[in-house]
């Protein structure tokens, strides 16, 4: 018997590529407001991935779609199955249900001048939000006030006040229990006023703490984009200048022709699937599936790890990495590796049901950084 899907009355659909930083936001700050949300990096436990989906859609009551730009380029892909595609079944699914679906329009996007596929072509009838950066604060009591149907829950909102409370309470008791017995005023007056202080700081530091998490996820996002590219730049080998006598030129110029325009050389393996992925991804930069030869550079890709759990599962991680070396396999000075921050994780029954799903997941990622890095050098 299938395990019964926890209950969240909110369902946010988003397109990783594109739509994670603003689903992330609004799940923090929905949660942070009492509001019971599902986020599938975050709240999906043991189970079918795509069975647990369909079911959180069918029992929310609020269905929210992060619309960012090219977020239905898949569905005009005839090599895309929409069986693989989350984000066309879950509005689907929506659809079918009759669920109350609100649109937020990030910048930049616009409705397909095609239709959309009959199964999900009525989204585009329901009304939405301009979910813009400038005015998120605007937009988002908006969402509150005149979207939902889902009420917040009084016990998670204010969690932290029920705490307080109990806690300046209790103290009340039995400093009044104290004073009672001993029967000192001066120190019963003392007491009081340090609790009163104690109660003041508390409530102080809850509102500072409230008041910092919204400001840390607001910039979140940029902060983790500054971050990749801080980490990229830095591998990128500094090109110097140095002078040379007047008689060196000739010198110079067969130095500079016999280091520049190095071919690229692809040594991923023949059933290498998530090599292949990001293979296809940086052919703009040059890289070819060739024997490495004279002053070549051959690019190694990594590789996914997997294991068996104790329960019989397998659980695969993949972190997208790549090695440098010359044709003789010796490190390259100006650049060893690539590796990105991001890891992906992915459990299932299925080794290659699991792989599959990690290959769309890396299709969705941004590779832009390594295609510029890499053509530096060559």
């Amino acid at each position: 018997m299938a395990k019964k899907a926890k209950k969240f009355d909110i369902f946010i659909s988003y397109r990783r590529k594109g739509g994670y930083d603003t689903a992330k936001l609004l799940y923090d700050r929905l949660r942070l407001d009492g509001y019971s949300v599902s986020f599938d990096i975050d709240t999906l436990e043991k189970g079918d991935f795509d069975d647990e989906l369909e079911n959180r859609v069918k029992i929310c009551k609020d269905f929210l779609l992060v619309l960012n730009p090219g977020v239905f380029d898949r569905f005009y892909d005839p090599e895309c199955n929409p069986k693989d595609d989350w984000v066309r079944r879950e509005i689907a699914c929506a659809l079918e249900e009759n669920k109350n679906i609100v649109p937020l329009f990030l910048d930049g996007f616009a409705h397909p001048k095609e239709p959309l596929p009959p199964d999900v072509k009525d989204i585009t009838r329901k009304n939405g939000i301009d979910l813009n950066p400038k005015h998120f604060e605007s937009a988002y009591a908006n969402l509150k006030l005149k979207f939902l149907i889902s009420q917040q829950r009084w016990t998670t909102k204010h969690k932290k006040k029920i705490i307080t409370g109990f806690s300046l309470a209790f103290l009340a008791i039995a400093a009044s229990l104290y004073f009672t017995i001993t029967g000192d005023a001066k120190q019963k007056e003392l007491e009081a006023k340090k609790q009163t202080l104690e109660a003041k700081q508390r409530a102080d530091s809850i509102t500072r703490e409230k008041d910092s998490i919204i400001k840390y996820k607001d910039s979140v996002a940029s902060a983790q984009q500054l971050l990749l590219q801080q980490q990229l730049s830095q591998k990128q080998p500094q090109q110097q200048q140095k002078s040379q006598p007047a008689n060196s030129g000739a010198a110079d110029k067969k130095q500079t022709a016999s280091s520049s325009n190095r071919s690229l050389h692809w040594a991923g393996g023949s059933n290498d699937r998530l090599g292949d992925v990001i293979y296809e991804k940086l052919t703009q930069a040059g890289v070819k599936k060739t024997q490495c030869s004279g002053n070549g550079i051959k690019i190694i890709p990594g590789k996914a790890t997997c294991s068996q759990t104790p329960l019989g599962k397998v659980s695969c991680s993949y972190s997208p990495k790549l090695t440098f070396t010359d044709c003789n396999g010796s490190q390259i000075p100006s650049i060893s590796q690539l590796e990105m921050s991001k890891k992906i994780k992915v459990d299932g029954d299925d080794d290659n049901k699991i792989k599959k799903e990690i290959e769309s997941i890396l299709h969705d990622t941004d590779f832009s950084q390594w295609v510029s890095t890499i053509k530096s050098i060559k």
